[in-house]
């Protein structure tokens, strides 16, 4: 069965700016592949990803989502990266093939029942465009098994729904080395926006006299200079955009990931792969990051915002126990888990698609 992936519109693979989707992406092209799906990947430009069928296409890439108005009508681009995958597509598709979108965008929600085949889309943030809710919940309401979703807080910020078919991202462990004995300092993993609370790191840092190293894409470079000029006494430091294998041995020597995010983050793929070495996250307790973190087991949660309780949590992290944290992944969130929940996304999606003839819809 051929199955093509769409990839984000708002960055190449490979350069972080896309987040956790670029991981999520590209290890279900190789999930798939190795369970005999012959997967295709579509992505922009400049995309770099280990992937034996990886096809990039130029056009403008997309506007994210995040920090935008509400009541912002969606971007269509007729020279954009989207369009031009989907005119692509459209040259290719057969009745028998599935599509699976991670992009975050308007477009392919709106045509996913315009195709000769379906288009599943595995939404990967909570609601942030009037527009774009209102797709998904048509979707939601025509087309249930058209949507997977990365936690169930993300997917009620879109509103009740009867039933939700969750696939949270798995990860490689043996790229992520347990360790026992850490170092003395902390951690900070994502892209470098307003969004992912950075701000409260720096207060945390000062308060507490605790080093934070921050690793991550560079995106708002005057972003990060008003914070230091803000902060200038803050233990607070750059320790740059790292690949794996070194992020992993990086995230392993940490007490503790704090995970900041002034946003429903969706699920936040960088959780597990701290949990993963056996560090605990510390965290607020807003979104997808409560299906892991585990109040006292794998971390601490603090009320959404409150800076008093995130420095309170940091005082208790030796009393977590770093290998449940590593056992949690290992129960959950591994590539096998990963692949599984894929599958069986696409055997719905497939189903769906035939009626009781046996003729494609």
């Amino acid at each position: 069965m051929r199955v093509h992936l769409l990839s984000t519109a708002v960055a190449p693979l490979g350069s972080g700016l896309g987040g956790g989707v670029e991981h999520m992406i590209v290890t279900a092209a190789r999930q798939l592949g190795e369970l005999g799906y012959d997967a295709r990947l579509i992505a922009p430009d400049g995309s770099v990803a280990d992937v034996p069928n990886l096809r990039t296409l130029p056009g403008r890439l997309a506007p994210s989502a995040v920090g935008r108005d509400y009541d912002e009508p969606p971007a269509i681009d007729a020279d954009g990266f989207l369009a031009a995958a989907l005119r692509e597509l459209e040259t290719q598709l057969r009745p028998d093939d599935a599509i699976l979108n991670f992009s975050y965008d308007w477009l392919p929600l709106f045509v996913s029942g315009l195709l000769p085949c379906p288009l599943g889309t595995l939404v990967s943030m909570g609601s942030l465009n009037r527009a774009l809710d209102r797709e998904i919940r048509h979707v939601a309401r025509r087309r249930p098994e058209r949507l997977a979703w990365l936690s169930a807080a993300q997917a009620a910020s879109f509103g009740p729904q009867d039933s939700i078919r969750r696939i949270p991202p798995g990860l490689d462990l043996a790229g992520y080395r347990y360790n026992a004995h850490p170092g003395r300092s902390l951690c900070w993993l994502g892209r470098i926006a307003p969004e992912k609370g950075l701000d409260d790191v720096f207060v945390f840092a000062a308060r507490t006299g605790q080093t934070v190293t921050v690793f991550g894409a560079m995106q708002d470079p005057a972003y990060w200079a008003r914070l230091n000029r803000n902060h200038p006494g803050a233990p607070v430091h750059y320790g740059g955009f790292l690949h794996m294998p070194a992020l992993a041995e990086a995230v392993r020597d940490c007490r503790a990931l704090l995970m900041t995010p002034k946003w429903l983050e969706a699920f936040g793929i960088v959780g597990i792969e701290a949990l993963a070495c056996g560090t605990p996250v510390i965290a607020y307790r807003r979104g997808g990051i409560q299906e892991y973190v585990h109040d006292g087991e794998t971390g601490w949660l603090a009320p959404a915002d409150d800076l008093d309780g995130l420095c309170a949590a940091a005082e208790r992290i030796e009393r977590l126990d770093r290998a449940a944290c590593r056992a949690l992944v290992e129960s959950r969130y591994t590539l096998a888990h990963y692949g599984a929940a894929l599958a069986d996304w696409l055997h719905a999606l497939t189903a769906e698609s035939m009626d009781p003839t046996g003729a494609t819809a």
